[in-house]
C-alpha cells in the first residue's frame, strides 16, 4: 500500500527536527570589540565618542528587546558569541560608518553594515536604530551556525533530513543534515539622523571551513557606485582603508597673548597660518602674526618705567604632528623676518630717559602645542638672531631708559577658517 500524504509527513519530520533547536537556542552574547574613527576635527565623531554612542545604542536596544541578546564586557568569564566593531571615516562630503558583526567561533561568519550620513553627530535615536540592526544581524548569524548533537533537546531522537517532497520518506533512511543558510543582510531603512544603509554583506571564512557553508550577499545601495569586495573574514575585524585625517590645505587663525621680558610687557595679537599637509603628520606653510605689548613698573621712591612696542612676523614654517587620532601633540619651527618698533620711557628723582628703536630683524620661532581637532593650543618663542636695518635713538638726562626686549613669547589659541580636503578619488 502506498504511503499517503508524503508532503505532510516530510513537513512533520522537518518541524520535529527544527523545533528542539529553536526552543533550546540561547540568545547570543555580544561583545563590542573596538571602535576607530579617522575624524579628528569633529569631537562628536571622535573614536571615544563613537565607542560611547555605540555602547549607549546597544544598551537601549537591548532594553527594548529583552531576551533577544545580551551584552558582555571584554573580560567577562562567560565569553561572547558575536563580536562587534565600528569604523568611521569621511566619504566625500558625508561620513561613512561601518559596523562589522562577526561570529567568534568557526566558521566565523561576518556581516557588514554600512551607513552614510551628512549630519556631524550621532543622535540617540540614530545609534539605537543602528544597534537594533546589529542585534538582528547577530541573532541571524548565531542561528546560522551548525548545531552539534549535544545541543538538541534531551531525549530527542535524531531525525533524518527530508528528501524531495515527491519521493516517499523511508523511516530508516538517514541523510546528512542540511547545510545551514547564512543570514542575509537587512533591507535598507531610515535611521534617526538621516543615515542610509549603503551596503550590507555576509562573508564566510576561507576554504578550511566545512563544505556547504556558502555566504550569501544582499546589498542595498544608497548611491550608484557599488561597494568594493572586502577580504574574507578572519579572527580580527578588518580595517577599512585609512583616509587622510588632515585636510590637504588648511588655514588656521586665532588670537595670541604676548609676553616680553625685561620691561615685563604684556599684550595681545593675532596669527594666521596657511599650510599644506604633505601627510597626516607633516605640514609646511607660512606664518603671519602681529601684536602689541604694553608694560612697565611704578616705583614710588625710585625710577619708574613705561614701554610700548609693536611686532609683526612673516615666517616659513614646518610642523610635525605626533599620534594618529584624538588629541595630537605637535612641534613646529618658523624661520623668517620680523618688524619691531617701540619706545621705552624711564623717569625718577634723578632725571629721565627715552629710548626708541625700529628695524627689520631675522629670527626663528620654535613652537610646541596640542591639536584637539577643531582647536589648537600652542606656545611660540620668537628669538631674534640679528638685524637687517635698525634705527635707534636714546635721550637721557640723568637716567638711562631701559632697552626694549626683542624676544617675546606667544600663547595662542587658533582654529581652522578654511579647509580643502582634496580632489575626490575615482
Amino acid at each position: 500500500m502506498s504511503r499517503a500524504f508524503p508532503q505532510l509527513r516530510a513537513s512533520a519530520v522537518l518541524v520535529a527536527t527544527l523545533l528542539p533547536l529553536c526552543v533550546f537556542a540561547s540568545p547570543p552574547r555580544l561583545q563590542f570589540l573596538r571602535a576607530e574613527s579617522s575624524i579628528t576635527d569633529i569631537p562628536e565623531l571622535s573614536t571615544q565618542t563613537l565607542k560611547e554612542r555605540t555602547l549607549y545604542g546597544l544598551t537601549q536596544a537591548l532594553k527594548a528587546e529583552q531576551g533577544k541578546a545580551s551584552l558582555v564586557s571584554a573580560g567577562a568569564p562567560e565569553g561572547a558569541d558575536v563580536l562587534v566593531g565600528a569604523m568611521l571615516a569621511r566619504s566625500g562630503a558625508k561620513f561613512r560608518l561601518v559596523y562589522i558583526v562577526q561570529l567568534k567561533q568557526d566558521p566565523k561568519l561576518r556581516n557588514q553594515l554600512v551607513y552614510e550620513f551628512a549630519t556631524p553627530r550621532l543622535s540617540d535615536k540614530g545609534v539605537t536604530v543602528m544597534a537594533g540592526d546589529i542585534i538582528a544581524e547577530a541573532v541571524k548569524l548565531n542561528h546560522s551556525l551548525p548545531v552539534s548533537p549535544s545541543a538538541t533537546a534531551p531525549g530527542t531522537a535524531s531525525v533524518a533530513a527530508p528528501v524531495a517532497a515527491s519521493a516517499p520518506v523511508a523511516a530508516s533512511a538517514q541523510a546528512p543534515a542540511p547545510a545551514p543558510a547564512v543570514a542575509s543582510a537587512p533591507a535598507s531603512r531610515p535611521t534617526g539622523f538621516g543615515a542610509t544603509i549603503n551596503a550590507s554583506r555576509t562573508e564566510v571564512a576561507p576554504a578550511d571551513a566545512p563544505s556547504g557553508l556558502a555566504a550569501t550577499s544582499s546589498a542595498s545601495q544608497a548611491e550608484a557606485a557599488p561597494v568594493a569586495d572586502e577580504p574574507v573574514a578572519s579572527s580580527a575585524p578588518v580595517d577599512l582603508p585609512r583616509e587622510r585625517k588632515q585636510p590637504l590645505l588648511v588655514v588656521h587663525s586665532g588670537i595670541a597673548g604676548l609676553w616680553g621680558h625685561g620691561t615685563q610687557s604684556y599684550g595681545i595679537g593675532a596669527v594666521v597660518e596657511p599650510k599644506w599637509n604633505i601627510t597626516d603628520s607633516i605640514a609646511v606653510g607660512l606664518r603671519f602674526d602681529g601684536g602689541v605689548l604694553l608694560g612697565g613698573r611704578i616705583v614710588p621712591d625710585g625710577t619708574s618705567a613705561f614701554a610700548f612696542s609693536a611686532s609683526s612676523a612673516s615666517l616659513l614654517k614646518g610642523e610635525y604632528l605626533l599620534g594618529d587620532s584624538g588629541v595630537r601633540p605637535f612641534a613646529g619651527l618658523g624661520v623668517g623676518l620680523y618688524a619691531l618698533a617701540g619706545q621705552s620711557v624711564s623717569a625718577g628723582s634723578d632725571g629721565a630717559g627715552v629710548s626708541q628703536v625700529a628695524g627689520q630683524f631675522y629670527g626663528i620661532a620654535p613652537q610646541l602645542g596640542l591639536d584637539f581637532g577643531g582647536l589648537r593650543l600652542g606656545v611660540t618663542y620668537n628669538v631674534i638672531l640679528g638685524a637687517d636695518i635698525v634705527i635707534e635713538q636714546n635721550v637721557s638726562v640723568g637716567v638711562q631708559a631701559e632697552r626694549l626686549p626683542r624676544n617675546y613669547v606667544q600663547l595662542e589659541l587658533s582654529g581652522p577658517i578654511f579647509k580643502f580636503a582634496g580632489f575626490p578619488r575615482f
